[in-house]
């Protein structure tokens, strides 16, 4: 069967700036690359952001001749666009006029996150798009390239549904021979999983299909040795909650910690306080990673007004028993919190820097650092859930509605939310009722860190013991099962 010539296209963020900035190495654009390449396609990759850079409001102008003079070359049967996010959106549309205009007869495909959630964005009188692929999209791909070249393309636009890839051998990522893979990069980030703990439709799980799903841990050690052997200075594991499946998480960070060269290069993973017990800590720490604790709010009446969990008090409590437990394992790490949610008011950010004051007051030294930002607004679901929901239970404003369409700022578009009628008196976005005080507070922590902690490094366990007064790093009450 023919399979048609095939050029990937990240096309950068239009209006993103540095908050879209990304990677150099994509790992949804590895995947994607890997796949077509194991099935016979000739394919190639043009990461806009790579090449040309995202543009400030200025330069959109100069960057898309730029894109225009470098896609006049990129000749190719199928052009599948890469519209990873919103941030990406309006410079997918315009990458996909510009190659309709230039190679009119070329089939054109786009994929990702915005398109799973929002694909009628995609479905407008005009769209220079054949294929619209919602989900998964690599097998969807392989199915486009083989109509194409088999010498069809569609009448009119079709959107495909795509097919979940099997997480096997067969379909690990390939980084060595991914075009923007060179030894030494900074970070190499990659997905061990596939499927967010949360329900949005960007996550690209669609309704009936299977949950959470992992490469096996002996196809997860191959994937990390070849990393490894590109040497950088840092590995970047993606997953929205590392291991939501106990046993895969176990083992796999129990691997982490008998590779001894990949010891000598650290791996940074995202973690759900609510997902972990102090045995996981235990593993982090041996396995020597750097641990993102996902917090987000340490507001018990936050989360009793969203209904997110089923007792707040307790998940708050355990949040910070585990806080608390991996610094006094010396764990590298960071806590990350997301104020201005919808829902938050002057009291529950309040509460949330008490919790926060208190755990800095209780360490003498700290590994860990706490960063924080304001909620910024993404298209998960339908508008019905997205923001009238909100609106209605909690007064929330979301002021740019589809912010990537209109050409402006990004990051100060999707930020621009009242959260609640509490909060009704501030502007949208404003930041005045929680940043100043969090970032003292933020300061303080950071003054407590160990020397090796500055460099991002976990601190010796009798260090972190020191900060709690425990023996050899473990705490004597009963843990938390």
């Amino acid at each position: 069967m023919s399979i048609a010539t095939t050029l990937i296209v990240f096309p950068a963020s239009l209006n993103g700036g540095r908050w879209a900035a990304g990677p150099r190495v994509k790992p949804e654009l590895v995947s994607m690359f890997t796949v077509l390449r194991r099935a016979g396609a000739e394919v190639s990759v043009l990461d806009l952001e790579n090449a040309v850079g995202n543009p400030s409001a200025v330069d959109r102008d100069a960057f898309l001749h730029n894109v225009e003079q470098r896609l006049t070359g990129a000749v190719a049967d199928l052009v599948v666009v890469s519209c990873s996010s919103s941030l990406q959106y309006t410079a997918s549309v315009a990458v996909g006029n510009l190659v309709r205009r230039l190679h009119p007869q070329a089939a054109l495909a786009v994929t990702g996150f915005h398109v799973s959630v929002r694909p009628d964005d995609f479905a407008y009188k005009g769209s220079p798009f054949d294929f619209v692929i919602l989900g998964d999209p690599e097998l969807a791909v392989i199915d486009a390239a083989e109509t194409v070249g088999e010498g069809k393309r569609p009448v009119r636009q079709e959107q495909c549904e795509g097919i979940m890839l099997e997480h096997s051998r067969q379909h690990a990522p390939e980084y060595t021979f991914y075009p923007y893979t060179v030894p030494g990069l900074p970070s190499l980030p990659v997905y061990l999983s596939r499927g967010c703990p949360y329900p949005r439709a960007a996550c690209q799980l669609r309704p009936g299909a299977p949950g959470w799903h992992a490469f096996e841990p002996d196809t997860v050690d191959a994937i990390v040795a070849e990393l490894t052997a590109l040497k950088p200075r840092r590995i970047d594991v993606l997953d929205p909650a590392f291991g939501l499946e106990t046993q895969w998480r176990r083992e796999v960070l129990r691997r982490f910690s008998t590779q001894e060269e990949r010891r000598q290069i650290p791996v940074t993973i995202t973690v759900r306080p609510e997902t972990l017990v102090r045995d996981d800590i235990d593993l982090i720490y041996q396995a020597r990673a750097h641990a993102r604790f996902d917090v987000e709010t340490l507001s018990v009446a936050l989360l009793r007004r969203q209904g997110q969990v089923a007792d707040p008090v307790r998940h708050v409590k355990h949040a910070m028993d585990l806080l608390g437990y991996a610094n006094a394992k010396g764990v590298s790490g960071e806590i990350a919190l997301v104020f201005n949610q919808p829902g938050e008011t002057p009291e529950s950010a309040v509460e949330t820097l008490q919790q926060l004051r208190e755990f800095v007051g209780s360490v003498p030294n700290s590994s860990l650092r706490a960063r924080a930002s304001s909620w910024a607004y993404y298209p998960y679901g339908d508008v019905e859930s997205d923001i009238e929901v909100p609106r209605r239970r909690f007064g929330t404003r979301i002021l740019h509605a589809e912010w990537w369409r209109e050409g402006i700022s990004c990051e100060r578009a999707a930020k621009a939310v009242v959260a609640s009628e509490e909060l009704a008196h501030l502007e949208a976005g404003d930041e005045s009722y929680w940043r100043p005080e969090f970032d003292r507070i933020a300061k303080e922590l950071v003054d407590k860190l160990t020397e090796v902690a500055r460099k991002g490094l976990r601190s010796h366990e009798w260090e972190g013991s020191s900060a709690t007064g425990v023996p050899h790093g473990y705490w004597v009450e009963p843990r938390w099962h």
